[in-house]
């Protein structure tokens, strides 16, 4: 027993590390995200900007750590009930926190803000915020097949707008500074692509893909059985992550620029929608031979 109880954790632990190490690699590799700079006027929201990517990986690898835990639990075919749940999600949340800290306060510390806080302290704040909230998707997701698969189908979304929105950046070559430093910054969960006008692209990429997901991992979860409640919740649990992480990054410091704003409030009405479709899906009546 306690030889499982350890496997349980290192894995939870070692596995939210893994993930959240390799997001941080990815982005500051290509350097998408950069802390260790100045945000001076006309790009002060940028700073709220990047705080909510390292909230949402901070997120994602916690919940990352614990899903991978409880699957090991399958596999020794141990029922996935609240005493495994609490373990791993723990286990994840520290796995992550190790990774997390170290990779944003050690860049943050070189930042420069036109406004007056200490960015290391807030960066500190942001990813101790970003772990808790990361706990709680854990807690909530893990072990429970419909709310998972909505979670997870959701963060492959927002990585494959990332993707294109970064390829689109590199393509034309669009940059925030006369130097050519640093890339036009792209939001969290937006298509930031140069096609597209700023406002509805950030107002209506998250609402867009929680639709999507929800009414297709909804009907998916409702033709196997899944519970109705499970089901209804499903949709709100995958933007939740984004929208959480907008919500610990910020609007942003300056209120004459709505970049973040905007962005911001398309996180939060995406997890309305999701819940809306999904709970749609889930009170509909059965009908023999439809979903």
């Amino acid at each position: 027993m306690m030889r499982f109880w350890g496997r349980l954790l290192a894995a939870a632990f070692g596995m939210a590390a893994l993930v959240g190490a390799a997001q941080f690699g990815v982005v500051y590799g290509l350097d998408v995200l950069r802390l260790d700079r100045e945000f001076t006027a006309g790009t002060d929201n940028d700073w709220n900007l990047q705080l909510t990517w390292v909230v949402w990986f901070t997120i994602v690898a916690v919940a990352g750590g614990a899903t991978f835990a409880a699957g090991l639990a399958l596999r020794d075919r141990r029922r996935i009930g609240a005493a495994v749940r609490i373990v791993t999600a723990l286990a994840a949340a520290l796995g992550a926190a190790a990774a997390a800290f170290p990779l944003t306060l050690q860049p943050a510390q070189y930042a420069r803000l036109s406004a007056t806080f200490d960015p290391e302290l807030t960066a500190a704040i942001a990813v101790a915020a970003g772990v808790v909230a990361g706990l709680f998707v854990a807690l909530l997701a893990v072990g429970r097949m419909p709310l998972s698969a909505n979670l997870w189908a959701c963060t492959g979304a927002v990585w494959l707008l990332a993707i294109l929105s970064y390829l689109d950046t590199t393509e034309f070559g669009r940059n925030r500074d006369a130097m050519g430093e640093y890339y036009d910054p792209m939001r969290l969960g937006v298509l930031d692509i140069s096609g597209l006008q700023p406002i509805p692209r950030a107002s209506f990429s998250m609402p867009v893909i929680a639709l999507l997901v929800a009414l297709a991992c909804g009907l998916v979860a409702r033709h196997v059985g899944r519970s109705r409640l499970l089901i209804a919740l499903s949709g709100a649990v995958g933007p939740l992550p984004v929208a959480m992480a907008y919500v610990i990054g910020g609007p942003g410091i300056s209120r004459a620029l709505t970049d973040q704003a905007d962005a911001y409030l398309g996180a939060m009405i995406a997890v309305i929608v999701g819940l809306i479709v999904s709970s749609v899906i889930a009170l509909a009546p059965r009908r023999p031979g439809i979903l």
